[in-house]
């Protein structure tokens, strides 16, 4: 829990010498980042006056002296809001108070925030009786007190970024009130933060995702796992098909993770959100590269979404109801457990809008979470259950062809549920970490029918013997048993996925892992790591080891005023890095239950460099530059589109077309389907961003790369290759809490097999614009976002397959309520 810094003696802002006359109060709010020492580190305008009273608040604040804030015990730095209001000079009165306005009795209070019910602090409260002021400023928690004559009495609250409030009381002589003030905010904002995450940057590709970035993103539908598909290095098989291609590798080569953890589902079906609670994300890593150590069992990205415990005290309601969807989120405390519970579900119910556009085929789904936490951040444990299912039903068999409303049977469903459990300690210089994670896959429709159950245990020790070293070390496991039905009589192109899993029936992996962070000096990094894992599968027994190592070295350092001067924020940095990586053979798309194929078809292997600079500017721009090569040796289950010749009937499966016999048909797309073949992955990487939870956000990325397969006769781009991927993100806060997002993205086109060879063809590119509209408001307690979200609000076409484009717009309006 967080303590925030506690002045060591009053905050006193002098009145300016020479400061012209004013008749309403001026208002003056700043940033104060105070450092672990307690000392202050920065102080930052964030709202601006007069330049004589603006100067004034600075100069005072740089000399104000804190007790440093402490977050799970350890101090912290921390930025917190300090408001001063310069009130109009009094009128002379001769020093002499007149009858009857003598202080004999007290106004006490709180003042809240209208809509969230958070604490105002540092507000003016000046009570008005006969002509005279009487003025109290309110504390951290928003409490004042208030020695004011008795009489009729008009109270004014003046505090920055809040609507002026005003109050008529009528206190008795020598009595004694109580009051509760709501104090309306000119801008309703939810991501406010008050800590500075000022964890040294220890990676060289990670890109953190926080506040705005992670549910205001235009076309992702208020969904933070979405927002990767902005970023660089990142494109996607079909637009509304939310599996990423990172840096040119198969969708099943990029782990998505949920606090470490695969989830074998991450996205509900088309354009369906996440199986998790938007609530839950605290943030968003992505790696597209780099990825150290503790991330193993994949050879593309990794996006990973972390979770954060809650407060003890912490309470929410959370309620969002839109076309698409209806889910929501309780958040409670048991205070004499020492527990807070947090539950969240949601309904899907995309099937009401499809079932306008066609009667052929109807989708469902929903997903829930229940998590409980105990004990304190360093000494405490979790138990976190979650799960989805989703259910895609087409027309029956059986069903008559005249049939105008035919009925629908399960074509596909897929479902899985975790139960994880965690546990940390620490004492002194030492960490550890515990968990253990139970779970249950299931994948049925045409091609297979699987199911998996999990269990993986896994314990990670870190121990920091001094400030410039840390070392890690960890065990992990993995066992996953499967058990398969006969497929459907009608399957993909006469082929079955069973044709692939159904030897298997269990998997074992042991893995270690051992890292260290050393920072020799102020400007150097190195993080050389190393994980081994053993697999087993009863048949074949596969072994891997990954070095890697990561380097960043401090080119400059740079004087940002709203940086603290030690930050890594505040540096040019060079960073490098180069490693090996493996994972267990997986379909192209990953499943619940298909997670993995049998061993005998052979680990995956990618070795990754990379090279890169990054570049802060003030008021939270960068600049991030970063060049990569993939060379991936082998790569199995990559698809391969007509590989004859689009004079061919056009291949509308994922599997290769082929024009064999029907008894070896099956063979045939097997036998290419792991066909082991050497790849390739270059491109260089920009990203100019700007960071900030109040102001104007968003990011231009554009990619310029090739991926690529060695085939007969030489190398020829892979079916996912796009040459230039470009994305613009702009959030902009408006007056009265609104607020407007665009989103641009463009990606070059597939390739495509023509008569003049394997992939030597261009499919068209693809432009989509997305818009989203926000509005919010306070009722009664609850802060109300109004939200309109268009995606390809320009109808712009995209080009599915050769010749066959599709032209949509998916609207999506709905209002989130939270409590």
């Amino acid at each position: 829990m967080l303590e925030p810094p506690r002045p060591l003696r009053p905050a006193v802002v002098p009145y300016p010498a020479g400061a012209p006359p004013h008749s309403r109060p001026v208002v003056v709010k700043v940033t104060i980042s105070v450092g672990v020492d307690g000392r202050v580190e920065a102080v930052v305008l964030a709202t601006r006056s007069l330049p004589i009273f603006d100067d004034a608040v600075v100069r005072a604040a740089r000399a104000f002296r804190f007790a440093p804030g402490r977050y799970g015990g350890q101090p912290v730095r921390v930025q917190i809001a300090f408001t001063h209001t310069f009130l109009p000079p009094p009128r002379p009165s001769g020093g002499v108070v007149p009858a009857g306005l003598a202080p004999t009795s007290l106004l006490r209070g709180r003042l809240v925030e209208l809509g969230t019910r958070a604490p105002v602090s540092g507000a003016t409260v000046v009570a008005e009786v006969g002509g005279r002021r009487y003025v109290a400023e309110a504390d951290p928690s928003g409490r004042f007190r208030l020695s004011i004559p008795a009489g009729a009495i008009t109270v004014r609250v003046h505090s920055s970024g809040y609507r002026p409030f005003l109050q008529r009381e009528r206190v008795a002589e020598r009595q004694q009130i109580a009051v509760t003030y709501f104090v309306e905010r000119e801008r309703y904002d939810p991501y406010e933060i008050v800590v500075v995450s000022e964890r040294r940057r220890e990676e060289v590709s990670r890109i953190a995702l926080t506040g705005p970035e992670l549910t205001q993103v235009p076309g992702t539908f208020g969904d933070p796992f979405r927002v990767i598909q902005t970023l660089p290095g990142t494109a996607s098989v079909i637009s509304l098909v939310p599996f990423p291609v990172v840096r040119g590798a198969s969708p099943s080569s990029t782990g998505t993770l949920l606090d470490g953890a695969r989830v074998p589902l991450l996205y509900h079906l088309l354009a369906g959100p996440s199986v998790v609670h938007p609530e839950f994300i605290d943030e968003v890593r992505f790696f597209p590269g780099g990825a150290p150590v503790i991330y193993g069992g994949y050879t593309g990205g990794i996006v990973d979404g972390q979770t954060r415990r809650a407060r003890p005290d912490e309470r929410r309601i959370d309620v969002d109801l839109n076309l698409m969807a209806v889910g929501g989120l309780v958040r409670w405390p048991i205070p004499k457990l020492g527990l807070n519970v947090t539950a969240a579900g949601r309904y899907g119910y995309p099937g009401l809008i499809l079932s306008l556009a066609t009667k052929q085929a109807s989708l469902s789904y929903w997903d829930y979470q229940l998590r409980v936490d105990g004990g304190t951040l360093r000494n405490g444990w979790t138990v976190f259950a979650y799960g989805a299912r989703d259910e895609l039903d087409t027309v029956s068999p059986s069903a008559d062809p005249a049939d105008p409303d035919p009925p629908l049977e399960p074509a596909l469903i897929l479902n899985f549920h975790r139960l994880d459990l965690r546990a940390q300690h620490g004492r002194g210089r030492f960490d550890g970490a515990y968990r253990l994670l139970l779970g249950y896959d299931h994948s049925e429709g045409q091609g297979g029918n699987v199911t998996t159950w999990v269990v993986d245990p896994r314990a990670r020790w870190t121990f920091r013997p001094g400030p410039r070293l840390t070392l890690v070390g960890g065990l992990e496991g993995a066992l996953h048993f499967f058990s398969q039905a006969a497929p459907p009589a009608s399957t993909l192109g006469n082929f079955s996925l069973a044709a692939l899993t159904q030897d298997l029936t269990r998997l074992y992996d042991v893995g270690a892992l051992a890292e260290v962070l050393w920072r020799p000096s102020p400007r150097w990094l190195f993080r050389p790591g190393l994980r081994g894992d053993l697999l087993h599968d009863g048949a074949t027994r596969q072994l891997s080891a990954d070095p890697r190592l990561t380097v960043r070295y401090l080119l400059a350092r740079r004087s940002l005023p709203d940086v603290p001067a030690d930050s890594d924020r505040n540096g040019i940095w060079l960073k490098g890095s180069v490693g090996l990586y493996h994972q267990p053979p997986r379909f192209v798309l990953p499943l619940p239950g298909l997670d993995t194929m049998p061993l005998r078809f052979g680990l995956l292997r990618s070795i990754q460099g990379s090279l890169g600079l990054e570049v802060p500017f003030a008021q939270g721009l960068s600049l991030g530059l970063e060049g990569y090569f993939s060379l991936l040796d082998p790569t199995i289950f990559d698809l391969a589109f007509n590989p004859e010749s689009l004079t061919t009937a056009p291949n509308t499966s994922l599997l290769p077309t082929t024009t064999e016999p029907s008894p070896n048909r099956s063979q045939k797309a097997v036998d290419e389907l792991v066909k082991p073949l050497l790849g390739r992955a270059y491109g260089l990487e920009l990203l100019i961003r700007r960071q900030s939870r109040t102001g104007i956000y968003g990011w231009l990325s554009y990619t310029l790369s090739r991926s690529e397969r060695r085939r007969d006769p030489g190398w020829a781009p892979y079916d996912f290759d796009r040459t230039h991927l470009l994305n613009l993100v702009v959030g902009i806060p408006l007056p009265r809490s609104w607020d407007l997002g665009l989103r641009l993205q463009y990606q070059s086109g597939k390739p495509a097999t023509s008569t003049a060879g394997y992939n030597a063809a261009r499919q068209d590119g693809y432009l989509r614009i997305d818009l989203r509209i926000d509005k919010r408001a306070a009722w009664r307690g609850w802060l109300l976002d109004f939200y309109i979200d268009l995606l390809n609000v320009a109808l712009l076409p995209e080009e599915l397959l050769q010749g066959e484009t599709l032209r949509y717009v998916i609207p999506t309006v709905g209002v989130r309520g939270r409590f």
